[in-house]
């Protein structure tokens, strides 16, 4: 691993952030929910009224410009359907590329408005469509109940863009912030193993403070002195423990367990300094790069742990969404 990417200790927190702290009163006490449906519904609303807000006034260009439909994808086993949100330009003659967008929170809450402003963002500057699946949470359902809606999803949309000629030589990417980056990094290993079937190409896997191992067992051979995000001085008020453990882990292999990363398609990885999941983005990248895939690593240096989705009118916040999307136009140009 490159030595500048392993930090033994975080950087000082970014003043501006501080400063957010504060304001927002994130170091106060949070309120303990123990009821898993009345959490999910909070934080669904919150989202909800924070995208209201950023759409009426920093981001209300974000209106325009984009048709937007919600749909169902049914199962499989046909005893429930996936929700899925479409994102495409007005004029759907500029769709060029399609990306599969999936949210992160800890495969415990998270829905179709978690991260919409992205999806539209992604969408209205890189005309482009976005699909934004849901998947089932825990703990009503298992961690690999929410991988295989991901991997139905991408089943779904690969097939769809197969079978419509105009979409044929279109790119197709994945991209995921979190857990929901986990879950991109596992759909693309496993549409490796079945390439065999066509329509099926990933052409670049974006990724945005993934979630990649158990950090308390890590594979047999891993360089455990390269993972050391987990220590407590990573902790910061958005996250002071990590969310994946033995416990409620996908009983699919993580990311970062595949021993066989060749053949993967270009990624693009955006980690933070100060999160918990810092090693665990930069040990999968290293780990690509390591087995020949092109990588590129942005280092947020100083922020915490997807902080665009919580202080999204914070000027770095509105970088790191800039940088995303230019990670997302270096993987659909390769």
């Amino acid at each position: 691993m490159l030595p500048t990417l392993i930090l033994k200790k975080p950087p000082p927190l970014d003043p501006a952030w501080l400063a957010h702290e504060r304001t927002a009163n994130l170091l106060a006490p949070k309120p303990i929910t123990t009821d898993p449906t009345e959490r999910q519904r909070v934080y669904s609303e919150t989202c909800k009224a924070r995208n209201i807000s950023l759409l009426s006034n920093q981001d209300k260009d974000l209106n325009d410009g984009i048709f937007i439909q919600d749909s169902f994808i049914e199962a499989p086993d046909g005893n429930h359907s996936i929700p899925i949100r479409c994102y495409r330009p007005h004029n759907t003659n500029d769709s060029k590329n399609t990306i599969i967008y999936y949210h992160g929170g800890g495969l415990t809450v998270g829905d179709l408005d978690s991260e919409d402003l992205s999806c539209r963002r992604i969408s209205k500057t890189l005309h482009c469509t976005v699909y934004s699946p849901a998947y089932r949470l825990m703990p009503q359902h298992h961690a690999s109940d929410a991988l295989a809606d991901a991997v139905t999803a991408f089943n779904h949309i690969s097939q769809k863009q197969k079978q419509n000629p105009q979409l044929a030589n279109k790119k197709l990417v994945l991209a995921g912030s979190s857990s929901g980056g986990q879950l991109a990094a596992q759909v693309s290993q496993l549409a490796r193993k079945s390439n065999d079937k066509p329509g099926e190409k990933i052409d670049g896997v974006l990724l945005r403070c993934p979630v990649t191992c158990d950090a308390a067992n890590l594979p047999a051979g891993f360089n455990r002195d390269a993972h050391v995000s987990m220590d407590r001085a990573f902790y910061t008020s958005l996250l002071s423990a990590p969310a994946l453990t033995a416990e409620n882990r996908t009983v699919e292999k993580l990311p970062l367990e595949e021993e066989d990363l060749g053949g993967l398609p270009r990624h693009w990885v955006q980690v933070c300094t100060n999160d918990v999941y810092y090693s665990d983005g930069v040990c999968y990248a290293e780990a690509l790069r390591g087995q020949g895939v092109d990588v590129r690593v942005d280092v947020v240096v100083g922020w915490p742990h997807t902080f665009w989705l919580k202080a999204p009118r914070l000027e770095r916040a509105v970088e790191a969404e800039r940088d995303m999307v230019e990670g997302l136009r270096w993987l659909l140009e390769g």
